[in-house]
């Protein structure tokens, strides 16, 4: 690749990173309503124009793109722990995920209500927590009854969260799921 072209991908990729990172701020201290495209450009120097060029003019590719970002963020903090036994991942991943949206709880009610925005339309991001859960579920060779529970359980702890998060119940919801999980391996 010629020199000229690597540095331009290479500083298209910082700027994209820096707005991925702007908007992961922006989720987790204003509502949704309130950003836009053009909001974006008051927390970092690059111009507006870079802004729209970065997310096709479209807050919805914006949005789309931040949410993956910050599932990437979640599944860093779990993916080098993970072992051999599917269970405990299991586990090490609803305890992250669950923890990490409890300590950004208006993040988290952001990228949920996204989620409804999102439904039925090519925006949708699928979410690498469900798909990690599904990859250690299908180790356990679960049927798809049983991982159908299991995903049941992952979305009533979203509810749990952002209904009710004066309520830390994570241990009891890491109980269920064990419970579950070992009644299903015997």
């Amino acid at each position: 690749m010629d020199k000229r072209k690597l540095v331009a991908k290479n500083k298209y990729e910082s700027v994209h990173e820096e707005l991925l990172e702007v908007g992961t701020k922006l989720l987790s201290s204003e509502r949704l309503t309130e950003i836009s495209l053009n909001s974006i450009s008051e927390y970092t120097n690059i111009s507006k124009t870079t802004i729209y060029e970065h997310f096709n003019s479209s807050f919805n590719v914006f949005l789309s793109e931040v949410i993956l970002h910050v599932w990437k963020k979640i599944r860093k903090i779990y993916y080098g722990k993970t072992n051999e036994d599917p269970i405990s991942n299991i586990l090490l991943i609803f305890r992250t995920w669950h923890e990490f949206n409890f300590e950004n709880l208006l993040l988290a009610r952001n990228i949920y209500a996204s989620y409804i925005l999102f439904v039925d339309t090519e925006y949708f991001p699928i979410t690498n927590v469900l798909t990690d859960i599904e990859a250690e579920l299908s180790k356990l060779n679960f049927n798809a009854e049983d991982t159908k529970e299991i995903i049941r359980i992952f979305y009533i702890s979203v509810d749990e969260i952002l209904g009710n998060p004066d309520v830390r119940n994570i241990d009891n919801v890491m109980e269920d799921i064990q419970l579950f999980l070992n009644n299903k391996k015997s």
